[in-house]
């Protein structure tokens, strides 16, 4: 299936975004992407906000409401992969840096001095 548009779900006062229309709203919005429930959802109050943001970027969107289509916007087909690709290179950096900081906690306060005291050091050297 090549999908080209972002597709919203209303859900009594908010709206959700699944699988990559979720991680493209995360992206441009910076709202929460959930990992288990692999989605974004923002309250109706949002939904103004959310929709302006994808015509500026010129992403086509449809909205549902259970499984009727209650409204439709058509932007440029060839928008929603590239803002997909670079959502998805941003949340791969996201995940990333969260593995570092978890592994980073896990270090004694002595052996962070010396770690940074290694870069300090190597920066001083450029």
């Amino acid at each position: 299936m090549n999908k080209n548009y972002v597709s919203l779900y209303k859900s009594g006062k908010f709206y959700n975004a699944f699988g990559d229309d979720g991680l493209i709203l995360h992206h441009l919005i910076g709202y929460k992407f959930v990992e288990y429930k692999q989605s974004v959802g923002f309250p109706e109050s949002a939904f103004g906000k959310v929709k302006s943001l994808l015509d500026d970027v010129d992403i086509s969107y449809k909205v549902y409401d259970k499984d009727i289509l209650i409204e439709e916007k058509k932007g440029n087909n060839k928008k929603y992969n590239k803002v997909l690709s670079e959502a998805l290179k941003k949340y791969d950096l996201e995940k990333r840096l969260i593995r570092i900081k978890d592994k980073i906690n896990n270090f004694s306060a002595e052996d962070l001095e010396k770690i940074i005291e290694g870069i300090e050091s190597g920066k001083d050297n450029e």
